[in-house]
């Protein structure tokens, strides 16, 4: 068994010439497929499950109604984003700036409301002084007002519908964009329909299916543009990993098994060429992934898998791509998928040198980062454009327990680098460094 193993996370699939959109900006891109050339795909869909009301535009309106119930620290983080947005646009007088700036503004305010709402420390206190035999009935985490039965204006609701609506153009803007990567998240709204099958909600598992379908129609779609622009060893990143080592890939793209064979790779979230039948849990191979046609699959093949005609779940069927939900606890797709997780543990605790390229160790992908955890002296190397933020430095500690106080500067391959102990964090996009020469390190 190779002691060489390299893990693929979706800045992989950014490199220049493949340029997939990452998870938080999938949604816009997904909806502009469906308006053009995947059409088809949606119209082959709504024949598959009649009754679907569901359409991405009416996200928006969820979105905005479900402001008021996020958390203080999401909606300061959503702002974070904006406002990274507005201060790198150096014309003051630019439209889109003082769209960001009003943005922010309207959000201050709505966690304003809600902070100053919160019972201090202080009014705690009196509360118990003043009222010593209730204090025991006292939420000290309670608020004078509940921000989450408030309504949200006709002002407010309206500035950000139609900011949102803009992420979903093609004349999208900056600001519009850094909105919709937070709060119209295609990764979430997996998340939140797949409960459907647990709960046997009929209206949600259609949504799912559909949702699911729309990815994986769009990821071929694209799929197939790069395949037709570069033969395996020309392909852009993975055309350069070289031969002789396993590899782990968090994508769901064919690329990685073109290059190193399908033997040599866990496609640790699924891939493109199968569906699961969701009774039998089965998987199912699609023939000739390279090349297919979205909709005429779905026409001619998945919708004749699919029968939601009878109101209980029970006695409907349902085929979905598979594609494992970024939950932090995966659901079992299929049983296949033990082994394969099985598998991917065994590469990572015999490996003796780890290279980690577009992989973000965020907390979403906690089962994985769990198999990640096994450090036991191996020699780690991890490339990202953001690996020296402050924030990824505090989820390498969780992970591989690097004090973030250990780290040194250095440079690897001219490139700007940082190594603590066996652990080395290089500043790089994937198609920046030569991966042969890291394996040989």
């Amino acid at each position: 068994m190779s002691k060489k193993l390299l893990i693929l996370g979706a800045g992989a699939d950014r490199t220049t010439g493949i340029e997939f959109p990452m998870a938080n900006t999938l949604l816009p891109a997904i909806t502009q497929y469906l308006e053009g050339d995947g059409k088809a795909v949606d119209a082959a869909l709504r024949d598959a499950l009649p009754g679907l009301r569901f359409k991405f535009i009416r996200l928006i309106n969820h979105a905005i109604d479900n402001l008021t119930n996020r958390e203080i620290g999401e909606l300061k983080s959503v702002m974070s984003r904006v406002q990274i947005v507005v201060d790198s646009i150096s014309d003051d007088e630019s439209i889109v700036k003082k769209q960001g700036m009003l943005i922010i503004r309207l959000f201050n305010k709505l966690v304003g409301v809600a902070t100053e709402s919160q019972i201090d420390d202080i009014t705690f206190n009196l509360i118990k002084d003043v009222f010593p035999e209730n204090a025991n009935e006292i939420d000290s985490h309670d608020s004078i007002v509940d921000i989450h039965k408030l309504p949200l204006s006709e002002t407010f609701k309206s500035i950000f519908k139609t900011t949102l609506k803009q992420s979903l153009t093609t004349n999208s803007n900056e600001v519009a964009n850094a909105l919709g990567m937070d709060m119209l998240d295609v990764e979430k709204l997996l998340i939140d329909k797949f409960l459907g099958f647990y709960n046997n909600k009929s209206s949600e598992i259609k949504n799912y299916i559909y949702i699911s379908w729309c990815l994986w129609a769009f990821l071929v779609h694209r799929q197939n543009k790069v395949l037709e622009a570069y033969n395996t060893s020309s392909l852009p990143f993975y055309g350069n990993i070289p031969v002789g080592i396993k590899a782990i890939t968090l994508n769901y793209t064919s690329f990685l098994e073109k290059t190193l064979g399908r033997d040599n790779c866990v496609y640790f979230h699924g891939g493109l060429a199968e569906y699961v039948s969701m009774d039998t849990r089965n998987l199912i191979p699609i023939e000739n992934i390279e090349g297919c046609d979205p909709a005429q699959l779905i026409s001619s093949e998945i919708s004749s898998n699919i029968d939601v005609s009878d109101d209980n779940t029970e006695n409907q069927k349902h085929v979905i791509p598979a594609l494992v939900p970024p939950l932090r606890l995966k659901p079992i797709l299929s049983h296949k998928y033990i082994d394969l997780w099985h598998r991917a543990s065994e590469w990572v605790q015999n490996a003796d040198k780890v290279v980690v390229v577009g992989y973000s160790f965020n907390a979403a992908d906690e089962h994985f980062n769990d198999i990640m955890r096994v450090n036991n002296g191996k020699k780690f190397d991890i490339v990202g454009p953001a690996v020296h933020d402050s924030a990824f430095i505090v989820r390498i500690e969780k992970v591989l327990h690097v004090p973030s106080g250990n780290w040194t500067n250095c440079n690897i391959q001219n490139l700007p680098a940082k190594k603590a102990g066996n652990v080395r964090l290089i500043k790089a996009n994937a198609d920046e460094v030569n991966l042969e020469n890291l394996f040989a390190d």
